[in-house]
């Protein structure tokens, strides 16, 4: 669906400097380090961060980054049910401007005008798809990339509460996490059926997993438990857990990333509003770094090697080096939800307007310089 001219000029697409400065100092509202968490000695950040924001629709929740188009591809749905607005749209981050943008179709089973809203989001290069969760719905939808046309929308609540997505192009596999159950949902990503789940174990409660990281180069799969302050490894290969791992003075376990040439997992967690970072072999706690109040995303670039954590409640985005060390607090306002990464080594941080914030929903462009 393309904006009307008033919708043009509403959501702009000029891009405005948010900071642009050496490290900045942390902000407030940060969380507190738990009394037993491992830390570094500071030591004098080695980068310095450019950080530029251009408006987006209401209600961002993700992205999701293809290589084959060059283009974001972004979700968004506004408030509570029966959520009748929401987008799938393309980013281009060459230019900073939007480009298609296409509305869910409306749930059947709904009579109140509710759509299939989208919030997790993954790029299927391999066949040219878009996947997206319906969370109010448990369902999961994939969409073409060069149209955001609607290929298939699977049916309500094939995936309880369905949060992210992930696609393994190697084994032509679609995950999708459930935090209202204790499995990790299989879909083919060749004939766009459902495969078996993947249950998880763990030493305690039911746990519910959040945030899914692939490392498809060792076929392994990670996910956090927001319950149980545990990582799960799930063998891409077989499809079974084959290891959990705690996470000491970590609560609400929620974002996951993975840097597969190190071997090393960065975990965020909302209530402790910190970030482990993990030994992916064997579960030893290297490091663990206060970042801010609702640690809730984190992503990691292989091309500079640092992690990025989005500080829902502190309004803040918190660079890390791999050695635990913070090199910024980036000031982003309001509530920002999700991080990606695109091959050059920019991190791009989607931030949802609160009540107060004179600003719309806007996508910030953070690049670290030397």
């Amino acid at each position: 669906m393309k904006p009307t001219p008033a919708q043009g000029r509403l959501y702009s697409h000029s891009a405005k400097f948010i900071c642009a400065s050496a490290i900045l100092g942390l902000a407030a509202g940060c969380a507190t380090q738990p009394p037993s968490a491992s830390t570094t000695a500071p030591v004098a950040p080695a980068w310095t961060f450019v950080a530029q924001a251009t408006d987006l629709l209401p209600g961002v929740y993700q992205s999701a980054y293809s290589s084959k188009t060059g283009q974001l591809y972004i979700t968004s749905a506004v408030g509570r049910p029966p959520v009748r607005e929401s987008h799938l749209m393309a980013f281009d981050p060459a230019t900073q401007r939007l480009g298609t943008q296409v509305s869910p179709a409306a749930q059947a089973s709904k009579q109140d005008g509710q759509l299939q809203a989208v919030y997790g989001i993954a790029v299927d290069d391999l066949h040219g798809q878009v996947w997206t969760t319906n969370t109010r719905s448990g369902s999961v939808a994939v969409y073409a990339q060069n149209s955001l046309a609607l290929t298939k929308q699977f049916p309500d609540n094939a995936t309880p509460h369905a949060r992210d997505v992930v696609v393994d192009t190697a084994q032509q596999r679609a995950y999708v996490s459930s935090p209202a159950s204790d499995l990790i949902s299989v879909f083919d990503t060749t004939t766009l059926t459902p495969l078996p789940s993947i249950p998880l174990k763990g030493v305690g409660e039911t746990p519910k997993p959040m945030s899914l990281a692939l490392d498809s180069a060792h076929q392994r799969l990670y996910t956090v438990s927001l319950n149980t302050a545990e990582v799960f490894v799930i063998d891409t290969a077989t499809g079974k857990q084959i290891a959990s791992h705690p996470i000491p003075n970590a609560q609400g376990g929620a974002g996951i990333a993975v840097d597969n040439q190190a071997q090393q997992l960065y975990v965020a967690a909302q209530k402790s509003g910190n970030l482990s970072i993990m030994d992916a072999l064997n579960g030893q706690i290297l490091h663990q770094i206060p970042t801010g109040a609702g640690a809730l995303n984190v992503a990691f670039d292989p091309v500079k090697r640092l992690a990025y954590v989005a500080n829902r409640s502190a309004g803040t985005v918190t660079v890390v080096n791999t050695a635990g060390v913070i090199q910024a607090q980036i000031d982003t306002g309001s509530f920002p939800n999700h991080i990606t990464m695109t091959p050059d080594g920019t991190a791009w941080a989607l931030v949802k307007k609160n009540k107060d914030d004179p600003r719309l929903d806007r996508i910030v462009r953070i690049e670290a310089r030397r």
